[in-house]
């Protein structure tokens, strides 16, 4: 054999080995999603004890929430907007690790929050994610797992969404984010402030930031669900 014939053989050789290893990198990626999948299949349905905190809010405003991980990432949106008292007049997303959920739109190249349930996400305690409501005003909650806990037996008022504790009333909407929440609290707590009877007719005379009825909130939620808006 020539020596420019031994030279083309390594040469044409190279690419085919290459393809091998790919295609077998492939199928072991294929594998382990498909596992993935199949665990999630036949896993039992649990809570979620979730600790949700505003962001670049002072004193903070949080809500602790259990939820049932079959829930997909919208329902647990319609369960934040309650018991954060939001209107849901704004768009909405979800970040976790890389990746990034929204409602439906065909021109986002976001994932449809309402096509994955929390399960999809394989949480555990110390997990985290973040939720934005609001693009104009930038509200960030920052949303940490704090247990994983197993589903009652028997299908009840257990197996829905629940407020269990919360500190804060949370802004009013379109407050204008963090910073022009935080003006608003120095409006309402100084009388001498020169938009202090501006804000407090803006917020209403029954706001006050630093009350939050949790049983009335989840009283809300309950309704809610019963009535199919979660």
């Amino acid at each position: 054999m020539s020596k420019s014939m031994a030279n083309n053989g390594m040469q044409s050789g190279a690419p085919l080995k290459r393809s091998v290893k790919v295609r077998k990198m492939q199928s072991r990626t294929t594998i382990r999603t498909s596992n993935q999948h199949a665990r999630r299949q036949n896993r039992k349905p649990m809570q979620l004890l979730l600790r949700i905190t505003m962001a670049a809010i002072t004193p903070p405003i949080w809500r602790l929430i259990r939820v049932p991980d079959q829930f997909t990432l919208h329902q647990l949106h319609r369960v934040l907007q309650i018991v954060f008292s939001h209107l849901d007049y704004h768009l909405y997303a979800f970040q976790f690790e890389s990746r990034q959920f929204e409602a439906p739109d065909p021109e986002s190249e976001a994932e449809d929050a309402a096509a994955i349930r929390l399960c999809d996400l394989d949480l555990s305690p110390g997990s985290q994610l973040t939720y934005i409501y609001d693009f104009g005003d930038g509200w960030e909650h920052n949303i940490a797992v704090e247990a994983v806990l197993p589903m009652p037996s028997e299908h009840g008022p257990d197996w829905s969404p629940r407020l269990l504790d919360g500190e804060r009333a949370a802004p009013p909407e379109d407050a204008g984010g963090p910073s022009g929440f935080m003006e608003v609290l120095e409006a309402l707590k100084d009388r001498s402030h020169p938009r202090h009877e501006e804000i407090r007719n803006w917020v209403g005379s029954t706001y006050d930031p630093s009350k939050f009825d949790a049983w009335a909130v989840d009283h809300a939620l309950t309704l809610a669900v019963a009535w199919g808006a979660v």
